[in-house]
């Protein structure tokens, strides 16, 4: 019997799933891969084929169109066919051979004789004919939807906000391959002293250009290295880095981290010497954080319970806290590099709701803040419905809280900076984020 690939079935497996029943491509990949192991070098192909797919579905989806001459095929047999395309397309190092006939045994496999004779009719007309060019559509925005891969709704929002040329480099830019990056524990840790400990373990780095605790990975798989196990670092994007200096936090301090999970930002907070107090609406999500802040040996400092947000002034009472943020529940578009189904499973109807519940957010945890306090209201997205106007909204609501301008670190370029920072992924080449800090009138 004729072997093919395990990792071009695994991706398929994987890809369907995501595509089909809306699940979330990094948790699908890690479950497939432990059900399925892989060497090294497979596990690679696996992964890279996973999210290259995802990052140019439409433009696949595009090219294949004419080669099925309207044929309705099963999902897995279309998520088949466009993998096969991105090998062919993409990966310059895997001959069109590998893929044609993993692809048609995989087809075998799965489905009948049929199914492999039609994958392999695709693919060899693919082959002879080659593919259309994105660059022959006349409309600059669907030329655009197309190319890169961007949902019509979403490049139509983005011109109306950002304009069509930084649209553009936005969309390029999520389409490049997320960076490794981490945050050192400091200050039990330095930087120069893990990125020795990594260097021993055979990863090399090089300093953050976004945070001066950041650290940018050249490859490797972080979370399996001595170092992380030792607490000396979190996994954490550049951009989130900037949220936790934001509220200058003192040792001392009491703060609040409304929306906490996975305690990225809690265990950053609470390497200020504050006591933090983090929220998350889920259990299992409180015991994420809980367990982030063991590793990083900063569980005297935080105190992590299940609450919903909105509950907070409630529960909590009145000023109560100095410091509080809320990094709020949002749609996540500034993440579309590192997690490329989003701009498939979101919709325009999803996100007109979120304002409603970070504006909730925001008036439960108001009270809380002691007279002089700072609130920091964070997202990682680029929509001003989710950002400027929320917080606009909620200071008419709330006159006895200011605006003030986030600091803006020296190397850094932002796409906005007075008085809320807003990062878009073409500007640092990190995730796109929102900061807006306000503090409570005395």
């Amino acid at each position: 019997m004729s072997k093919f690939n395990p990792a071009r079935n695994l991706a398929v497996t994987v890809l369907t799933a995501v595509m089909q029943r809306g699940a979330y491509a990094n948790i699908a990949l890690d479950a497939a891969l432990r059900e399925t192991p892989l060497t090294s070098v497979d596990t690679v192909l696996a992964t890279t084929i996973v999210y290259g797919s995802l990052q140019h579905w439409l433009t696949l989806d595009w090219q294949l169109a004419p080669f099925l001459h309207g044929k309705k095929v099963e999902p897995w047999v279309h998520t088949l066919l466009l993998t096969a395309l991105y090998q062919m397309t993409a990966l310059d190092r895997v001959p069109d051979r590998a893929v044609l006939f993993d692809s048609t045994e995989i087809a075998k496999k799965r489905g009948n004789p049929g199914l492999a004779k039609l994958i392999t009719g695709v693919l060899r007309h693919v082959q002879r004919q080659g593919l259309r060019d994105p660059q022959t559509i006349s409309d600059p925005a669907e030329r655009l939807s197309i190319g890169e891969s961007l949902p019509r709704w979403l490049v139509d929002q983005f011109t109306a906000i950002y304009g069509a040329e930084k649209t553009a480099a936005i969309a390029r830019s999520v389409n490049t391959l997320p960076r490794p990056t981490l945050r050192v524990n400091t200050p039990a840790f330095t930087v120069a002293q893990v990125q020795a400990m990594l260097q021993d373990e055979g990863i090399a780095t090089t300093a953050s250009t976004v945070s001066p605790v950041g650290l940018v990975a050249e490859g490797g798989h972080l979370a399996a290295t001595a170092a992380f196990k030792a607490g000396a670092f979190t996994i954490q994007d550049e951009s989130s880095m900037l949220v936790a200096p934001t509220l200058t936090v003192q040792p001392g301090d009491t703060v609040l981290d409304a929306c906490a999970a996975p305690g990225g930002k809690t265990t950053h907070l609470a390497s200020y010497g504050a006591q933090v107090t983090a929220l998350d609406i889920h259990a299992h999500k409180v015991r994420l954080i809980e367990q982030n802040a063991a590793r990083l040996h900063l569980s005297d400092r935080i105190h992590a319970e299940a609450l919903d947000a909105r509950q907070a002034a409630a529960h909590f009472g009145m000023a109560k806290f100095n410091k509080v943020l809320v990094d709020a529940p949002c749609s996540g578009l500034g993440l579309l590099r590192r997690k490329p189904e989003i701009r498939y499973t979101k919709k325009a109807d999803d996100i007109a709701r979120l304002p409603q519940i970070q504006g909730a957010i925001l008036d439960a945890v108001a009270p809380t803040v002691t007279p002089g306090g700072a609130l920091v209201y964070s997202t990682c997205t680029m929509l001003p419905a989710e950002n400027g106007d929320v917080v606009a909204a909620f200071l008419t609501r709330h006159p006895e809280f200011k605006q003030v301008a986030v600091p803006l670190p020296p190397q850094l370029t932002a796409t906005a900076t007075v008085p809320a920072l807003q990062l878009t992924p073409d500007d640092m080449g990190s995730d796109g984020f929102y900061i807006a800090k306000l503090v409570k009138q005395g």
